[in-house]
């Protein structure tokens, strides 16, 4: 049953499904409705024993009968399991039962892309280039796991704020993830679309050669559809249906975006960058998602998922005006100085222009341009000292990024080998409390799945009811008893089939019996008894007292001793 014991609910509700109050698999209490889509409804929810909240996506009570919906939503919980990324939403639970079907995933308290395009306008530069390299971070994990996201949308990236007040930017929804590694057909009826037709790539669409498959290219031009609106505040298509769409994805390009806004400040790179992603022909595009990532790059203001709720709000106000410094008021005298500016004022000029060159090679990452400024002006100086703190911030930012890096891998990776990896190689990280708890969960799931007990996988799971390799443990809980339960079977089955031969006591029934349990447990002492039936048949055939002593004297605590017994005193 999903819905907890003691739990009111009418019956027609529950034949709708849950709603606010009623509680799932006795620990989610639904608070309320947050959405629906194709396959069911999104609730926020609570945790009643860890008291905290969760997004949950119920099935749709109606497609329950229909197994493909059915294996659709099991592989979504499937594949969440080999997707460990700080830009995709985490996966903590999922129910599959004859009341329901229900994932659960962490509640992102914050707004999808169309939310916030819908409150504040089109975004600005540096934060979509942000916000589309951590939605690029998130595919390139995806697709080095051989899978696909196929709905890349505003409605299906959100965004909020961490516990230390950086944005983030997180990928939800994999309901049609497609694993490409996988020979199988897609389960879908003939000409149905996976997907959004509006931001759907022409591959998506049908623009396939015969023997070639989807790969990370579509995820990019999904992507490339949505920075596209973001930057420009309207879709890179428009259409009032869906045909309408899927023609234009085929065969026409986005509107430039002059035509767009005519004073649209977006620079030209930029809008080679969005063309180059939306090229009908895949093999023009990007790669792959790290050289997407790469060209996105200058347009950053600071290493992508290290922006401020204060940096944010600068960037909304727009860019400050630069208070140019008062040109001196002149005397009669001065006619020659007023003829152009002094010479400690185009110093001045000089030395900002420099500064704001400090700037954007910090912005895009030009090391070796800092060390030089660095190296050509002395220690003291506006520009030499803010070059090498620029460096300094580049350098403490690249570390950070490769510890980052190593943590994720670790995270991702999840053996215990690993994490003890990260903590040698980085000791006095500020991730360090962090990867040692991960290490001793890591060395408790190892341990609790390494025989088939299910005592020590719940025992696991409540000592470390968020952790980790809480889905990976349900999974292995529910094959184990999956195992334990069709052993069972195979036991009573063997079991009725021993009775059925001994019954039955000749040979053909020994014969049935061991050519279908001939390695069980019992084949040896089926054996034995096969042998007792065809010495009492030969006996039997001749019929003679002697032969007839012969075999009790051979199976004294045999089946067919007290037959035989009789058979000897006539």
């Amino acid at each position: 049953m999903l819905l907890a014991q003691g739990t009111s609910m009418p019956n027609e509700s529950a034949r709708q499904g849950p709603g606010p109050g009623s509680v799932l698999d006795g620990k989610y209490e639904i608070l309320s409705r947050i959405g629906a889509g194709g396959m069911g409804e999104v609730f926020k929810a609570r945790h009643v024993h860890l008291n905290t909240f969760r997004c949950i996506k119920v099935m749709k009570q109606s497609l329950l009968a229909d197994d493909v919906f059915l294996q659709r939503f099991l592989r979504e919980a499937r594949l969440a399991t080999q997707i460990h990324h700080p830009n995709i939403a985490v996966v903590h639970d999922f129910f599959i039962g004859e009341g329901g079907n229900y994932m659960v995933t962490e509640f992102i308290d914050g707004t999808t892309l169309r939310q916030w395009s819908a409150a504040h306008g089109p975004f600005p530069l540096p934060l979509a280039a942000d916000v589309a390299s951590q939605v690029l971070s998130g595919l390139e994990h995806i697709h080095r796991r051989g899978l696909l996201h196929r709905d890349i949308s505003p409605d299906n990236v959100m965004l909020h704020y961490d516990d230390a007040d950086r944005l983030v930017a997180k990928i939800i929804d994999l309901g049609i993830a497609k694993d490409v590694n996988t020979t199988n057909t897609e389960m879908t009826q003939a000409g149905v679309l996976i997907g959004n037709p509006k931001y759907m790539s022409p591959e998506q669409l049908g623009m396939l050669g015969d023997g070639e498959q989807l790969d990370g290219r579509a995820d990019l031009y999904c992507l490339g559809v949505v920075l596209y609106e973001m930057l420009m505040g309207v879709p890179a298509f428009q259409s009032e249906t869906p045909q309408g769409y899927i023609m234009k994805h085929l065969t026409q390009a986005p509107p430039r975006f002059s035509a767009v806004k005519s004073h649209a400040a977006v620079p030209d790179r930029m809008e080679s960058i969005i063309f180059r992603v939306l090229e009908k022909d895949r093999r023009r595009r990007y790669a792959d998602a790290r050289e997407f990532m790469d060209a996105l790059a200058p347009f950053l203001s600071a290493p992508a998922g290290t922006l401020h709720r204060d940096d944010v709000s600068r960037m909304r106000r727009g860019a400050e005006k630069t208070v140019e410094e008062p040109m001196p008021v002149l005397g009669p005298d001065d006619a020659t100085v007023a003829e152009s500016p002094s010479t400690e004022f185009r110093a001045k000029q000089f030395e900002l222009s420099l500064l704001d060159d400090v700037y954007a090679r910090e912005a895009a990452g030009d090391r070796d341009a800092l060390q030089r400024l660095g190296e050509a002006h002395p220690r003291g100086s506006l520009v030499g000292d803010a070059a090498r703190d620029a460096l300094g911030r580049l350098t403490q930012a690249q570390r950070a990024r490769e510890e980052e890096e190593a943590f994720q891998r670790a995270w991702e990776d999840g053996r215990t080998d690993v994490w003890r990896a990260f903590l040698a190689d980085h000791p006095k990280s500020m991730r360090a409390e962090r990867a040692q708890e991960m290490l001793d969960e890591a060395i408790a799931f190892e341990t609790s799945t390494t025989g088939d007990s299910e005592t020590s996988i719940r025992q696991f799971l409540s000592v470390w009811p968020e952790g980790r390799h809480h889905l990976e443990a349900e999974i292995r809980l529910v094959a184990l008893r999956k195992q334990h339960d069709e052993e069972a079977a195979r036991r009573i089955a063997e079991s009725h089939d021993f009775d059925t031969a001994w019954e039955a006591g000749t040979t053909a029934a020994w014969d049935q019996y061991l050519r279908i349990h001939g390695t069980s447990e019992r084949a040896d002492e089926a054996r034995r008894c096969r042998q007792e039936a065809s010495d009492f048949e030969q006996a039997v055939a001749a019929n003679l007292p002697a032969m007839w002593r012969a075999f009790l004297k051979t199976w004294p605590e045999g089946r067919h001793r007290m037959d035989a017994a009789l058979r000897v005193k006539r």
